[in-house]
């Protein structure tokens, strides 16, 4: 079918290359589109990584990104794009590394035993002076850090790119280690972005002064990031354009570009913080005029949104998460549950720990397997946790793992315990693996996902003994025939996209 559409775009923050259920969701979206309607889309991000092109290869390989979908960054855009595109040797047509001479004198050197970290003393006094970082298995520095006496944290950051071309300039307060200001350099060494920082309400360093240069002038100011991503999306979109946004902190500049655009907003997440609608949310709710459509994951979702918002019914298109039948071969489980997502208080894995422990005291032999990407402090309180219910011997914790459906294949069931979700995307891979599902039954997915008996248990929400009667009924009661919703497959996926494009054209 020929659409007759304009330019199609996926707008979102980032494209971390370890990426949780959002950035997967976007960019499964964005490929589903391409193979199954013929409709290509450019994906625009906002956020500072020199790293993209890296990132971007790395997708690619994965087969997560379609060699046809153009990626343009922010940054990368204001640089003339000449901040990625490395100069070539004439002869060679080889990537040139550049130059990174100590600008130092009569200094001595301490390297670190793993030979990546190099730091710098004046020969005399042995004062501090400068603190070099390498990349991984090279000798092209990463950034180096200027030291000043009576100062325990660098003053200046310089920041190279993997060939060795200086691409950002960062400079901090001598009173704390907070950031004054960035200096962006493109491959020739101009400079195209500068930024002055102020400490916000919540003691973060915050963009109060942006200004955009050409050929050693400045051509645009801002005071504010969302002025320069509405620049940004005004000078890049045109009348028709059709821009699909993933990422509230972008929906205000987006609604209010200056062109006939038609934005799609999607949400991944909860709108709601108890019975209110959240203030992240509230802009896409409250200028739905702006809006041509909003994507939402489940039904309930829009019945909420309804409710509480003057949207047309007939812009809200529910449209869930997809996954295909697995391929893997049957293997056999372990005797062991799994939980895999972020390490965060709202994912409440303080009641998957205690409610294993109501249900070890059965005297069952099940282990408990925990993934996640996790920081420092979150992995100790969760170790505590772990010990004071003694639970040590039963309980590991793993790191975030680039194969879930390995991880769901060989488990006996999985468990969710969050005080919302958006979907619950871990949930629909879960039982894509034959793994049923242990889930508190609450805003938003788990009873559009499972059906009770059938590909998992749905408990109320909070009720750890019941989480543990669950442990218990499914080692006692193995379910038989775990399998997806008709509803979660790509054939109903692209009716429903078929049917959001229609209203579009």
């Amino acid at each position: 079918m020929k659409w007759g559409l304009g330019l199609i775009y996926t707008v979102t923050s980032t494209l971390p290359p370890n990426h949780g259920g959002r950035t997967k969701a976007l960019l499964k979206r964005i490929q589903f589109i391409d193979d199954t309607l013929g409709i290509k889309q450019t994906i625009l991000t906002t956020n500072y990584n020199i790293e993209y092109p890296e990132v971007l290869a790395d997708f690619r390989e994965k087969g997560i990104l379609n060699e046809g979908t153009q990626v343009i960054n922010l940054y990368d855009w204001l640089s003339g794009y000449n901040l990625f595109n490395i100069p070539k040797s004439t002869f060679k047509k080889e990537k040139k590394y550049k130059a990174q001479p100590v600008a130092l004198s009569d200094y001595t050197t301490r390297t670190n035993k793993k030979g990546d970290v190099v730091r710098y003393y004046d020969k005399t006094d042995e004062t501090y002076l400068l603190y070099r970082k390498f990349y991984e298995d090279s000798e092209v520095v990463h950034f180096e850090d200027v030291m000043t006496p009576g100062v325990k944290h660098k003053v200046i950051r310089y920041e190279y790119n993997t060939y060795g071309y200086l691409h950002k300039k960062t400079y901090y307060a001598a009173r704390k280690n907070m950031k004054l200001s960035e200096t962006m350099y493109d491959l020739d060494g101009n400079v195209y972005c500068q930024k002055w920082f102020e400490e916000n309400k919540q003691g973060k360093p915050e963009a109060t002064s942006i200004l955009i240069y050409r050929e050693g002038r400045v051509v645009r100011s801002f005071t504010h990031d969302k002025a320069l991503f509405a620049y940004f999306y005004n000078e890049i979109f045109k009348d028709g354009d059709i821009v699909f946004n993933d990422a509230c902190l972008l929906d205000e500049p987006l609604i209010d570009n200056q062109h006939a655009i038609k934005p799609v907003i999607v949400f991944h997440s909860s709108h709601l913080s108890g019975d209110n609608i959240k203030g992240s949310y509230r802009f896409a709710i409250d200028h739905h005029k702006q809006v041509s459509a909003y994507i939402v994951l489940t039904t309930q979702q829009k019945q909420d949104i309804l409710a509480q918002s003057d949207i047309p019914e007939q812009k809200i298109q529910v449209i869930p998460h997809f996954i295909e039948p697995s391929t893997l071969p049957e293997q056999e489980r372990k005797n062991q549950f799994v939980y895999l997502g972020r390490f965060s208080k709202e994912k409440r894995i303080d009641h998957i720990v205690k409610a294993f422990k109501l249900f070890k005291a059965k005297g069952y032999e099940t282990k408990l397997k925990l993934y996640g990407g996790v920081s420092d402090s979150q992995e100790d309180e969760l170790k505590d946790l772990i010990s004071k219910e003694g639970l040590s011997e039963d309980v590991d914790i793993e790191s975030f793992t680039n194969h879930p459906q390995e991880v769901f294949r060989e488990s006996r069931a999985s468990i969710l315990a969050s005080t919302h979700e958006g979907f619950g995307l871990s949930m629909m891979e879960s039982i894509n693996e034959g793994c049923p599902v242990l889930a508190y039954d609450i805003r938003y997915g788990p009873n559009e996902i499972i059906e009770a008996g059938e590909n998992g248990y749905l408990i109320p929400t909070g009720d750890i003994e019941a989480l543990a009667q669950a442990m218990e009924r499914i080692i006692n009661h193995p379910l038989k025939h775990v399998h997806t919703r008709q509803s979660l497959t790509p054939k109903a996926a692209q009716h429903h996209f078929e049917q959001l494009f229609k209203t579009l054209i």
